[in-house]
């Protein structure tokens, strides 16, 4: 199988209405300056899952700080929301971030801003993660990317 990355922020029509974890906010939230979507297209011209992710300066505690901490300057990618339609392909595009993070220069960390549930938690220590911080409603997860 032969799975790609795709910036499909500007294609909300793909993956508006599918999100589970932050169906509250809206395509224009997610479309602002430095923030986006990216799609992972499978080899049966299907997209198999999407991530949202802002560019911050700092570390969120919560969608709000997410809001205020994102910039241009940013040097921290948070994804905030994953969701795949098919067994493995949330894990593959994470993968796939952290790999394009170690080829280019886009950031110096990664760090999720995650729910505070088992599923979350087992999701990203799965995938290598590190509980960095535990908030009011929200976990922080961070990915090694060195």
């Amino acid at each position: 199988m032969s799975n790609s990355l795709i910036d499909v922020t500007y294609s909300p029509d793909l993956w508006s209405s599918d999100d589970p974890i932050h169906p509250d906010l809206s395509i224009k939230f997610k479309t602002a300056p430095n923030r986006g979507v990216f799609g992972l297209l499978g080899d049966n011209n299907n997209y198999q899952a999407f991530l949202c992710y802002a560019k911050t300066t700092d570390v969120p505690r919560d969608i709000n700080e997410l809001d205020s901490l994102t910039d241009s300057s940013g040097r921290i990618i948070v994804p905030y929301t994953v969701w795949s339609y098919v067994k493995g392909c949330g894990r593959e595009i994470i993968n796939l971030i952290i790999d394009l993070a170690k080829n280019s220069n886009i950031c110096d960390r990664i760090v999720t801003l995650s729910p505070q549930t088992e599923m979350a938690k087992k999701f990203h220590i799965r995938n290598s993660a590190v509980e960095l911080r535990v908030n009011e409603s929200t976990v922080n997860f961070e990915y090694d990317i060195k």
